[in-house]
């Protein structure tokens, strides 16, 4: 068992991941909605965390990201900016439709005018390899259970990581990419904006792990990538946290059950040296390894 303190702070709301920032906290849900929290004084609150705004994702309409997984990248769009790209996942909002818009990821400039903030979605990342059988598919008959793949950017290195779960003999696999300068790419026909399609040829190094069961939100933190996993109530696909060490190539899981978190796992990320995690239904834990 690997040993852990896991304590709840307060409630935020519910959703899918989300990506700290400074001091500020944003959580996104399915529908391309975010709220935002201030975390400067989060161990002086009480029983829920007050937002200080909340606002849509541009063109949430048209695309939307489910938020499987989120994150703040290591560049910003433009000189003066004030938070970096967020980055945040399609997964499997489409999975019913003729076209999935499978293995992207929407980036997007977030911009802060007083109490308000405003997002610009100014790129796609795609994996353009996502029908390859035996690189990202599992086969022609066989796809796995979800192949739709998380995406994190390591801000330290510039990095760019997609994950992906396989079946359970092949387990999840790990790509690294240089992370694409969001001014390049081409023009997208149905979308209109710049994307970058990575292909076979761009993968700097590739990786296979334990099979995840059913992945969930990520962050990537001094070298580690931390996933969530698994559903709420469910004794095969159980609530966990897995860290997976990026230059060693090795993991270690955490079953969150045994330490009586049985909500399905969403949010995990960083403030101030502290790993935070939230569930489906925004309980807000601080996490020490």
């Amino acid at each position: 068992m690997n040993v852990i303190k896991i304590k709840k702070i307060t409630k935020i709301c519910g959703g899918q991941d989300g990506a700290i920032f400074g001091s500020e906290l944003f959580r996104f849900d399915t529908r391309g909605s975010c709220t935002v929290y201030d975390l400067s004084d989060i161990n002086k609150q009480g029983e829920r965390l007050s937002p200080i705004a909340q606002f849509k994702l541009d063109r949430a309409d048209e695309i939307t990201p489910h938020s499987n997984s989120v994150c703040f990248g290591s560049d910003f769009y433009a000189e003066g900016d004030a938070y970096p790209l967020v980055y945040s996942n399609i997964y499997n909002n489409y999975a019913k439709c003729e076209d999935k818009l499978m293995g992207i990821t929407c980036v997007y400039r977030i911009r802060r005018e007083g109490d308000t903030f405003i997002s610009d979605l100014v790129q796609l990342v795609k994996i353009g390899f996502c029908e390859d059988e035996g690189l990202w598919k599992v086969s022609k008959e066989k796809h796995g259970e979800r192949p739709y793949g998380n995406f994190l950017v390591d801000r330290d290195t510039g990095s760019y990581y997609a994950y992906v779960m396989r079946d359970e003999w092949l387990g999840t696999r790990y790509f690294k990419f240089s992370n694409p300068s969001v001014h390049s790419g081409e023009n997208h026909p149905v979308f209109n904006v710049k994307t970058v399609t990575l292909t076979p040829s761009d993968v700097l190094e590739k990786f296979d792990c334990e099979y995840h069961r059913f992945i969930q939100g990520g962050a990537i933190y001094k070298g580690f990538l931390y996933s969530t996993e698994g559903f709420g109530g469910d004794i095969i696909n159980r609530p966990a946290i897995r860290i997976i060490d990026l230059k060693n190539r090795k993991e270690k899981y955490i079953d969150l059950t045994e330490y009586g978190i049985t909500e399905e796992p969403e949010f995990i990320d960083f403030y101030n040296g502290t790993c935070y995690y939230s569930d489906a239904h925004g309980n807000f834990y601080s996490v020490v390894f």
